[in-house]
C-alpha cells in the first residue's frame, strides 16, 4: 500500500467509499438523508470539498483506492490558522483495518504541519466505534457534537412553571434580547469548557440577535418570569443540500437557545423547547437538528435528556507549533 497526494481523478472511487460509509453509518443513525447512500450524491459532497485552500492524500493498494482524507486550511482569529476534515472528507473502504485512518492522517498532518496548519479538526460519524477509537488513538477529542431529534410522532407535552409565560419575541423586546445576547458567550468561557469570548465581538453578538427579530424565516421564543427574560430559544430552516450529508430533508435548526443562570431549574428550556418543536412541527418539519459543546455539562444532559441523538462528533488536535525547531535533525 502507498499513500500519495490527492487527485481529482480519485473523486469518483472516493464517492464509492463514502457511499459505502453513509449506508453503514445509516443503519445506525437512520435520521442521515439517504440520499447520500448513492455515489451521485457522495460524488457532489465530495467536489464540495476541493474548491480552496485543499490538501487531500489517498492510499492505493493493488492500483485501488483504499481511503482519503481531504482537509481545507483556514484562518481566522478564534482558531487562528487550523484545518478543516468535513463529514464527507474521510473515508476507507469496507474491510481496511481502522488503522488504515491513522497512516492517512499521518502524511496528511505532515502536510498541514508544513503549510503551518497546527489546530485539526474532524467530523467523525458517530456510530461507527472503530473510526472514532482511531482518531482517539491519534490525539483527537471530542468537541462539539451535533445531534438530530425525530419529531414526526409529535412533542410531549410539559408541565411548565405557573409563573412562565413562553412566546415569540418581538421588536420591543430587543433591548433585553440585546442584553441576553453574550449569555452564552459568558458561560462557555467558565469551566470546563473555557472557550474565549472575545470582548470586540460582544457588539456583533448583540446585532445579529436583534436582526433575528424581524427575520421572517426565524422563529424566536422567549421566556418570560415576573416581567423579565429569562431565557430564549431560537429555529430557522436547516436547508438540506446536494452537499451537506448531516442535514435530511424538512428539518429545523435550533441555531441558539439559553437561560440565565438565576432561572435555572424552573424548566426554562424545556418549556421553550415544548413550544419551539411543537410550532415546528405544526410548520410541516420532521426534523430538528442542533449542536452543543461536549465540556458544557448542562448542554450535553439538557439535549441528551430531550431525546437529541448524538450524528456527528466535531473532534480536534492542537499541535504543539515549537515541533518546527525542536525537532532534531
Amino acid at each position: 500500500m502507498k499513500i500519495v497526494e490527492f487527485k481529482h481523478s480519485y473523486i469518483d472511487d472516493a464517492a464509492s467509499l463514502l457511499a459505502v460509509r453513509h449506508q453503514n453509518e445509516r443503519k445506525v443513525n437512520k435520521e442521515l438523508p439517504v440520499k447520500f447512500e448513492e455515489i451521485a450524491y457522495a460524488k457532489k459532497a465530495i467536489e464540495s470539498l476541493v474548491e480552496k485552500n485543499w490538501i487531500g492524500v489517498a492510499a492505493i493498494k493493488d492500483d485501488l483506492l483504499v481511503g482519503y482524507i481531504i482537509g481545507t486550511i483556514q484562518t481566522d482569529k478564534n482558531r487562528e490558522r487550523h484545518t478543516w476534515i468535513q463529514y464527507a472528507g474521510v473515508a476507507i473502504a469496507q474491510g481496511e483495518n481502522e488503522e488504515l485512518y491513522r497512516e492517512l492522517y499521518a502524511v496528511f498532518a505532515s502536510e498541514m504541519v508544513n503549510n503551518g496548519s497546527f489546530h485539526h479538526y474532524v467530523m467523525v460519524p458517530s456510530g461507527d466505534a472503530n473510526m472514532l477509537n482511531a482518531w482517539f488513538r491519534l490525539g483527537f477529542a471530542y468537541e462539539q457534537v451535533h445531534g438530530i431529534r425525530d419529531i414526526s410522532e409529535g412533542i410531549e407535552p410539559y408541565r411548565i412553571h405557573p409563573e412562565l409565560q413562553i412566546r415569540l419575541a418581538t421588536k420591543a423586546d430587543e433591548k433585553d434580547i440585546r442584553s441576553l445576547a453574550t449569555v452564552i458567550m459568558e458561560h462557555q468561557a467558565k469551566s470546563p469548557v473555557f472557550a474565549p469570548g472575545f470582548i470586540e465581538e460582544r457588539v456583533d453578538y448583540q446585532d445579529g440577535y436583534a436582526e433575528l427579530i424581524e427575520d421572517e424565516t426565524v422563529t424566536f421564543w422567549l421566556a418570560i418570569h415576573q416581567g423579565e427574560v429569562v431565557g430564549f430559544q431560537v429555529y430557522m430552516p436547516a436547508e438540506a443540500s446536494d452537499e451537506n450529508m448531516l442535514i435530511p430533508d424538512s428539518c429545523v435548526s435550533l441555531v441558539v437557545g439559553a437561560t440565565v443562570e438565576s432561572a435555572r431549574g424552573m424548566g426554562v428550556g424545556s418549556a421553550l423547547l415544548q413550544n419551539g418543536l411543537t410550532h415546528a412541527k405544526e410548520s410541516g418539519y420532521i426534523s430538528c437538528e442542533t449542536d452543543w459543546r461536549m465540556t458544557n455539562l448542562e448542554s450535553s444532559r439538557f439535549w441528551s435528556k430531550n431525546e437529541f441523538k448524538p450524528t456527528v462528533h466535531r473532534l480536534v488536535r492542537h499541535i504543539d507549533s515549537r515541533v518546527l525547531w525542536a525537532k532534531g535533525k
